[in-house]
């Protein structure tokens, strides 16, 4: 019977060694491990993110600078397009009156191929003026009177509701603009309107002074508006020939994520040193300095210094739309380290800074900046008695 008993008893204990499953330590180790991998993967999925929206962010930032300048480029190389040309010898319609203008659909536009309206601690408004005529620019004599001119010959590439030019040549030049209204059968000028509609300091009325008088057509010379909205998107306000002239046309976005505009005239200070005569000195057709439309340049600016304007060149700041945690962007005057600058006009002895405190949070928002120079080619700039 005891030999029965401790049988029994065997087969109801197992020895240690034979039993199964996890300790406790042994479960807290693999829960860590776990914890540990799936920290790690988190952690890359998430810089890998950060990144993706960093190069895509950067990617639209790029996208709006180059598509801003692209559309102000494409104007301004058209500036002054459908003035005429004369030959060295003559003055150029640019030596007209600065005041020789036009009423536009209640704006007074001149002659002026572009003009920089400075905006302070703001963005600045660039207008682009040219016209559109299939003459190119073309001119011919004019004779009789304003008001039912003769000319010698027939209008070439003219359109009704076209402007034209009157451009007299003494020795100060005199000038007018009027608008085509009506065209007789033989393509000649029956009516003109809109003579003088702002006061201009000499306007032609007799044309059969001993001076010649040449009458040129511009087309629909209108002017092209480019500033950045409140909902920071570069417009571009312009005229056409069409039923809505400027500036009943609407202010239509051409870029997005665009934060400051900025402009400057590329100025020609120094005469030519092969001139002998004060009267007949040429501005190289040069920059020499860069200046902003402000003073001497803003908006009551003389004739001679109008004239002394050779190119422009603009900057634009596009902004990378993701909000960050940190402090990513500084003044271009700060020196944070690790912190990227804000700046325009790079290539200067000393760059510009680029005021946007009106963006909440600015610092916290990656930016890019976009610079172009564009001489203004469409007319002869450096010319006689400047």
């Amino acid at each position: 019977m005891m030999t029965d008993f401790l049988t029994k008893a065997s087969r109801q204990v197992r020895p240690r060694r034979l039993q199964s499953g996890m300790s406790l330590i042994e479960l807290l180790i693999g829960i860590l491990i776990g914890l540990v991998a799936t920290l790690a993967i988190s952690n890359l999925f998430s810089g890998f993110e950060a990144r993706k929206r960093m190069i895509a962010g950067g990617a639209d930032a790029q996208s709006s600078g180059v598509l801003a300048l692209y559309y102000m480029q494409r104007d301004a190389q058209n500036a002054g397009y459908g003035l005429p040309l004369y030959n060295s010898t003559d003055p150029s319609p640019l030596l007209c009156p600065i005041n020789t203008s036009i009423n536009q659909a209640g704006v007074v536009i001149n002659l002026s191929p572009v003009v920089i309206v400075d905006g302070g601690t703001g963005h600045d408004i660039v207008r682009i003026r040219y016209g559109n005529p299939a003459s190119g620019g073309a001119s011919m004599r004019a004779t009789g009177v304003m008001s039912g001119p003769s000319l010698d010959g027939r209008l070439i590439g003219c359109q009704e509701n076209d402007i034209v030019l009157f451009h007299q040549i003494p020795s100060s030049p005199n000038c007018s603009l009027a608008r085509i209204q009506k065209l007789n059968a033989d393509r000649t000028i029956n009516t003109l309107t809109e003579l003088n509609t702002a006061p201009t300091e000499s306007p032609v009325t007799n044309l059969n002074g001993a001076d010649w008088v040449r009458f040129s057509c511009l087309g629909a010379w209108n002017q092209y508006e480019y500033t950045v909205n409140a909902k920071q998107e570069l417009t571009r306000t312009g005229g056409t020939s069409s039923s809505t002239p400027f500036p009943s046309s609407a202010a239509v976005p051409v870029a997005s994520d665009i934060v400051a505009l900025q402009a400057q005239y590329g100025i020609a200070n120094t005469p030519d040193p092969a001139s002998t005569s004060a009267t007949a000195a040429k501005y190289l057709n040069r920059v020499d300095e860069w200046v902003d439309a402000t003073g001497t340049y803003g908006a009551s600016i003389s004739l001679l210094d109008r004239n002394r304007i050779r190119a422009i060149r603009i900057a634009v700041v596009a902004r990378d739309g993701n909000l960050q945690k940190n402090i990513v962007s500084q003044q271009c005057t700060d020196s944070a380290q690790g912190v990227s600058k804000v700046c325009i006009w790079k290539n200067d002895a000393i760059p510009a800074n680029v005021n946007l405190s009106n963006i909440a949070n600015w610092q916290r928002f990656r930016y890019r900046t976009f610079e172009v120079t564009i001489p203004l080619r469409n007319v002869i700039w450096n010319r006689d008695a400047l």
